[in-house]
């Protein structure tokens, strides 16, 4: 016997609603995902370390070329507003003080993925492909390499690439750039 069971989904609007009225504060560590509150997984040293990696090393090669976001909100569409681990984004000069960044604001998105990365590549990655954001990255502390995904569609990346140590990468977005995977992995 199969049991039909409906969801009740939470735009965006009521998602900050619920925020305001202190349903959700600011220390639950959630996120919105196609109308889900999803818990997100505690934030571990190696998974930390690895944002603080990225961070550094995508402000030394990007300068002033793109913005770095981390772990703050992107507005994907009304059912989602996702926290990847870092956001390249176009320069505003209002540093998206007026709304999250969209995927029209976006050269790439980046997961480390400790323990979240079956959820990041089945759940997060299809996501910004449905939105159209032209990359998007795992970086894979457990298996040691990096997933590259390009060409977005509304079924979900159409090329993936798999990058390790010895290698190095290079954003779509900015193909004279390149950065080692052992860099990016410590």
């Amino acid at each position: 016997m199969s049991v039909s069971v409906l969801k009740r989904l939470f735009t965006v609007d009521e998602y900050y609603q619920m925020a305001r009225n202190r349903i959700l504060n600011e220390n639950d560590r959630v996120e919105l995902i196609e109308g889900e509150i999803i818990q997100m997984s505690p934030i571990g040293s190696r998974h930390a370390s690895s944002v603080k990696r990225l961070i550094y090393f995508f402000s030394l090669l990007f300068g002033n070329k793109a913005m770095i976001s981390a772990q703050d909100p992107i507005h994907i569409n009304d059912y989602s507003e996702p926290q990847p681990d870092i956001v390249l984004l176009k320069p505003r000069s209002d540093f998206y003080a007026e709304k999250h960044p969209a995927p029209e604001d976006i050269f790439l998105v980046v997961e480390v993925a400790d323990t979240s990365g079956d959820y990041d590549r089945n759940v997060k990655i299809p996501l910004y492909a449905r939105a159209g954001i032209l990359e998007s990255w795992i970086v894979n502390l457990d298996q040691k390499r990096i997933e590259m995904y390009r060409i977005p569609s509304p079924q979900g990346y159409e090329k993936v690439e798999i990058v390790s140590p010895g290698q190095t990468l290079s954003p779509q977005a900015f193909p004279e750039l390149s950065l080692s995977v052992d860099e990016i992995l410590g």
